[in-house]
């Protein structure tokens, strides 16, 4: 037996065992696990802060724009959020999750800025937010 730990910033996922039970996820904190029946992964829960540029844009209208931006994301620890996340980060790198949450983020910003006009994006902020 082995005791493994995690701080504050990632969460452990324990899988395998004699059990088979679904996985258990901790985030920062301990718990035994069997070495030669159970394996032990990590997610990183950190700020992310992701920079997105958007070339081309076309508004509603057809006019093409640029559009940049920043994001902030973060793995929620809410249990059923971070066990959603865990099945689908799981093995990827902070790199690839940052990668990942930029081509989501860039398509998400293309859709909103193409059901607007141009007047509408610089006189109403709180639509595009």
């Amino acid at each position: 037996m082995s005791i493994v730990t995690c701080g504050p910033d990632e969460a452990m996922i324990k899988t395998g065992g004699c059990t088979g039970r679904e996985p258990k996820i901790i985030c920062g904190g301990t718990f035994v696990r069997l070495p030669f029946c159970q394996r032990v992964e990590r997610l990183d829960l950190t700020l992310m802060t992701i920079d997105l540029n958007s070339p081309v844009v076309y508004t509603k209208v057809g006019v093409p724009i640029t559009v940049g931006s920043v994001a902030q994301v973060k793995v929620s620890r809410e249990p059923k959020q971070l066990r959603l996340a865990v099945g689908q980060l799981l093995g990827l790198n902070r790199v690839e999750i940052e990668s990942l949450a930029k081509q989501t983020l860039e398509g998400h910003q293309r859709a909103i800025m193409g059901t607007l006009t141009v007047e509408e994006i610089y006189q109403d902020r709180k639509k595009i937010l």
